[in-house]
């Protein structure tokens, strides 16, 4: 199979580039608190990336792609996000302690990119 990256509408670059931003996401910190830190794979994040899987296949395949199932990958992508930051918050002497790098946010911000992605699609 050739990646016909150039061939694409908008819709299915912007997708593309959000599915390697996530995955690029897994390589930095998922979770940091000072004594110890792990990147998205050894936190398991890397599990969140079956939701890029549908829109990511329609797109290289060039096949017609349902908004409603992309849509709801996507959010379902967000909603495990969100549960995954607010499972890395915690109090520790009184103190709150958000245990959450930078990855999971960047992964949250690779599915806003999705999101749009979907939105340009053109079929």
């Amino acid at each position: 199979m050739k990646l016909r990256f150039m061939e694409w509408d908008l819709g299915g670059k912007i997708i593309f580039i959000a599915t390697c931003l996530a995955l690029a996401s897994f390589f930095f910190n998922w979770l940091d608190i000072g004594i110890a830190a792990e990147n998205g794979f050894l936190q398991g994040g890397v599990f969140f990336i079956v939701c890029y899987i549908y829109p990511f296949v329609k797109v290289v395949r060039g096949k017609r792609m349902n908004k409603i199932i992309a849509y709801g990958f996507a959010l379902l992508a967000v909603v495990f996000t969100i549960m995954y930051v607010s499972s890395k918050t915690i109090e520790f002497f009184g103190e709150t302690i958000r245990g959450a790098a930078a990855g999971p946010y960047l992964f949250m911000a690779a599915c806003g990119l999705l999101t749009f992605g979907i939105f340009k699609r053109k079929y």
